[in-house]
C-alpha cells in the first residue's frame, strides 16, 4: 500500500509541475467523471462484482441507458455479443425466461454507495471466467444451464 501511495504522490507531483494544477485538475475530473465516485462508475461494479458469487454477470435496467447506448444491458450482451446494443432491450423482452430470474440492478448511485460500505462486498469480489471446472466433460445437461462446465468463483487479484 505504501509503495503505491508513493508512486500516486510522485506521479501527482510530476503533473502539477510539468503541467501546472489545470492539469492535475483535469486528470482529477476526468477520473472523477469517468470512473470514480459518479455514479457512472458504478457500472464497473454492476458488471461483474458481486457479494455472493452465484451469477457470472449482472444488468442494470434503469433510466441510463436511455442516454448509455444500453450499457447496462450486460447479461444479454454477454449471451448475444452481436446483437446491437439498440436491440437489447427488445432480446430481453423475446426471451423473458433467461432473465426475468437473475439479479440486476436498477440504481448505479444506490450501487456505489452499496460497494463503499457494505462489508460483503471488497475487491476481491470480482466474478470472471476462469476456466473449465477441473474433470468435467460438456454435456446438453450443463450446456443449457447459465453457468455451464465454467468454474465461476472468484480469484484474488495477483499484482
Amino acid at each position: 500500500f505504501s509503495t503505491n501511495l508513493a508512486c500516486a504522490v510522485v506521479y501527482d507531483v510530476a503533473i502539477v509541475y510539468f503541467c501546472g494544477w489545470a492539469g492535475f485538475l483535469y486528470l482529477v475530473f476526468a477520473f472523477f467523471f469517468s470512473i470514480g465516485l459518479h455514479p457512472v462508475g458504478a457500472r464497473w461494479i454492476q458488471e461483474h462484482y458481486t457479494y455472493d458469487f452465484d451469477q457470472e454477470t449482472f444488468s442494470y435496467y434503469g433510466p441510463i441507458n436511455r442516454v448509455a447506448l444500453n450499457m447496462g444491458y450486460h447479461n444479454e450482451h454477454h449471451d448475444l455479443p452481436s446483437i446491437p446494443w439498440s436491440n437489447l432491450p427488445r432480446l430481453r423482452a423475446m426471451a423473458p425466461e433467461f432473465y426475468k430470474n437473475l439479479k440486476y440492478h436498477s440504481s448505479w448511485s444506490r450501487l456505489l454507495f452499496q460497494f463503499v460500505f457494505d462489508k460483503r462486498y471488497s475487491l476481491y469480489s470480482r466474478v470472471e471466467r476462469m476456466k473449465e471446472k477441473a474433470g468435467s466433460q460438456a454435456t446438453p445437461e450443463l450446456t443449457n444451464s447459465r453457468t455451464g462446465n465454467l468454474d465461476l468463483s472468484a480469484r484474488p487479484i495477483s499484482f
